[in-house]
């Protein structure tokens, strides 16, 4: 693929624009996360009348497909910023108009400076008249290619590429959340939601292996460095091994083991949550969907865990959260073998309906708190 020559990108947002009296706080974080996740790939990013505008010396697709990352935008496009004149500017369109040929068009004029002389529908009938005298085809309904042009207060901006954005708000905009990240399919995309909710996140992901290096080699790792693409904060991977827990599990119902061995995972993500500042803990849990997920199940694990607890997979079906991993991008890590914790707990017939006193004799029984304690001083951290 070509780069783009083009002067700069245009960047619109529209759930920011909602914000009222803190519509410039998400402006702000949405300008920085551009200029973190672009780096030195552009030469300067500022706001300009309810848009961003990016130069940049050439519009590759590098910077395309990375700002197709960025949370917060709605769209964006290559563009050229020319005067307020309608000789220019339908220069411009003509210019710009060469590589659409044989492409029905439409053009969409809006002002968001009145004082112009002409109005939106003149506009768009001024310039599609050009068009067609060049050799153009019009069509208003169903056109393939729609040539915008923006009125602002100084200049005019012409595009003729619009690639949609990823929506929500700025990352860094709502506080940081813990998440469980498991070696599936479910936790990183419940984390890519919440990060699309402006949320930063960290991770914890507690495992059967021998070592915490085992961990920092395998495919967690890479998990996270592939949804680090839309984080363009650091970022921490807690590691804990799961192996107090296991040591006291011979003694379980074997029909409640898993529930316990969740309000294991929910209780050591809450202490290691509060000790961090975290604002609440992320599970890719969805409901009904295996046994520890029944809202019965999941009102017992809760009540370890004395932060939030979010669950924004809680209503998607699978195939919905498997098209939204391959989506991302973390599908293919996601189904790679790996020994999780989960599935060595696991049993034929695991209750479906455990009460929350039961769940709490017993853990009070195993010695829970203890077998967290022992866990805490075993924590590794990751930097991202």
């Amino acid at each position: 693929m070509l780069a783009v020559k083009s002067e700069a990108i245009v960047v619109h947002f529209s759930e920011i624009a909602l914000k009222g009296k803190n519509r410039g706080e998400f402006e702000a974080a949405l300008v920085r996360n551009i200029s973190r996740i672009l780096g030195d790939e552009v030469e300067g990013i500022i706001k300009s009348e309810s848009r961003i505008i990016i130069r940049a010396k050439e519009i590759t697709p590098s910077i395309i497909g990375k700002l197709g990352r960025v949370f917060g935008i709605s769209w964006f496009s290559p563009a050229y910023f020319v005067a307020r004149d309608m000789n220019v500017i339908k220069a411009q369109v003509i210019s710009a108009a060469d590589s659409l040929k044989g492409k029905t068009l439409k053009v969409e004029a809006t002002r968001s400076d009145k004082s112009f002389p002409l109005t939106s529908p003149e506009i768009n009938r001024e310039v599609g008249k050009e068009l067609e005298l060049m050799g153009h085809k019009i069509d208003m309904e169903n056109p393939e290619r729609k040539i915008v042009i923006e009125i602002l207060r100084n200049e005019a901006v012409i595009s003729t590429e619009r690639t949609n954005g990823i929506g929500g708000l700025p990352v860094g905009t709502a506080g940081r959340v813990l998440v469980l990240l498991s070696g599936g399919i479910d936790s990183p995309v419940a984390a890519w939601l919440m990060m699309k909710r402006g949320c930063l996140v960290d991770f914890l992901h507690v495992h059967s292996g021998p070592t915490s290096e085992s961990v920092i080699e395998s495919k967690i790792p890479k998990m996270v460095k592939k949804l680090m693409e839309y984080h363009p904060e650091r970022c921490r991977l807690f590691v804990a091994p799961y192996t107090e827990f296991y040591k006291k599990s011979m003694e379980l119902d074997s029909r409640i083991e898993l529930v316990l061995f969740r309000r294991f995972i929910f209780r050591l993500a809450d202490r290691i949550a509060k000790a961090n500042n975290h604002l609440g803990i992320v599970s890719g849990d969805n409901i009904g969907q295996v046994a520890s997920q029944t809202l019965e199940n999941l009102l017992a694990i809760n009540d370890v865990a004395e932060i939030p607890i979010y669950r924004p997979l809680a209503t998607f079906d699978k195939q919905e959260i498997v098209d939204l991993s391959k989506r991302i991008g973390t599908y293919e890590l996601s189904i790679q073998e790996y020994k999780d914790c989960c599935s060595l707990v696991a049993t034929k017939h695991p209750s479906t309906k455990v009460k929350q006193e039961k769940a709490r004799e017993a853990g009070e029984k195993m010695g829970m708190e203890n077998i967290i304690e022992k866990t805490m001083v075993q924590v590794e951290i990751v930097e991202f």
